[in-house]
């Protein structure tokens, strides 16, 4: 994981010089004449997608420790469960926890929105984003397992345990893009960041069965064949923060251009109460369009 950073770190500052060498010595300062640059005042629209690497502190909220809300020992501590999976793993005397992960985080996820964006001029405009990603949270649990006494070894098993989560991000700020090329410019920006996030599942897998780390029962306990309801549990909530981004603007037309780039995103998630704010990274390709829909006679 430490050298697949590495290797996006890279291209993070290839991207950026690329970017600067387009945007110094590319085509002739078409937008210098002050009034054609206010011609670009108006409305961009258009479609995101980038590959979005959440924070690894909320991802601890999946690892199943004792003290997180949702726990193997939930599970373990269910008479039934229990006798469940000590006849799954074949045990002899005993089944229990060793140890949990200590390193939870998250696979890199795709993102995928829409945004619009008033121009001010041809430099400087109002973005309002709008994205999405799936993330999913996995390690292992090493749950020992007591054999028959004539083995010496202790029998070490390694459970799944995993969670997956939704995430929606709103972001509002301001974007510039420096020079009067239209072809090729540098472009930054910054502002704020609302996101919401939803916990979809959160399982551990023994054995041939998967097991639901939430507690859907409430105070009772879960009873084969009983009649004990079950809840909707709703985990996650509203976070907030900042935002900052960094990329370039190629121009094919009036009417089309793109925008690759990277964002870092200092927010809290409403996983984990106690992970405060966290560094988040995106990166991004905008596809950008305006005029589409006017028509001349």
């Amino acid at each position: 994981m430490c050298h697949s950073l590495k290797k996006l770190r890279g291209l993070v500052f290839v991207f950026v010089f690329v970017c600067l060498s387009f945007a110094g010595f590319s085509q002739p300062d078409d937008y210098s004449n002050p009034e054609r640059c206010k011609e670009r005042r108006g409305l961009e629209y258009g479609g995101i997608a980038g590959i979005y690497m959440a924070g690894k502190s909320t991802a601890a909220f999946y690892s199943g420790e004792p003290g997180n809300e949702n726990n193997v020992n939930y599970i373990f501590r269910n008479t039934y469960w229990y006798n469940e999976i000590y006849q799954l793993l074949g045990a002899y005397d005993t089944v229990f926890v060793r140890e949990y992960p200590e390193k939870m985080k998250y696979d890199p996820a795709f993102s995928f929105g829409m945004f619009a964006r008033y121009d001010l001029n041809c430099n400087t405009g109002i973005i309002l984003q709008f994205s999405y990603a799936k993330l999913r949270a996995k390690d292992v649990v090493s749950v020992e397992v007591d054999p028959k006494e004539y083995l010496t070894e202790p029998d070490i098993r390694l459970c799944s345990v995993y969670g997956t989560e939704e995430r929606n991000l709103l972001d509002l700020g301001i974007v510039h893009a420096f020079g009067k090329n239209p072809v090729s410019r540098l472009m930054i920006g910054a502002g704020v960041n609302m996101n919401n996030s939803l916990v979809k599942e959160h399982l551990i897998q023994i054995g041939t069965k998967s097991y639901n780390l939430v507690n859907v029962y409430g105070n009772n306990n879960y009873i084969p064949g009983g009649n004990q309801q079950a809840y909707e549990i709703r985990q996650g909530g509203i976070g907030f923060g900042l935002y900052g981004t960094i990329g370039g603007r190629f121009e094919f037309s009036p009417a089309v251009a793109i925008e690759p780039g990277f964002t870092f995103y200092y927010k809290k998630i409403a996983i984990d109460p106690n992970s405060g704010f966290v560094p988040q990274m995106n990166f991004f390709v905008r596809l950008c369009f305006r005029d589409l829909l006017t028509f001349s006679e």
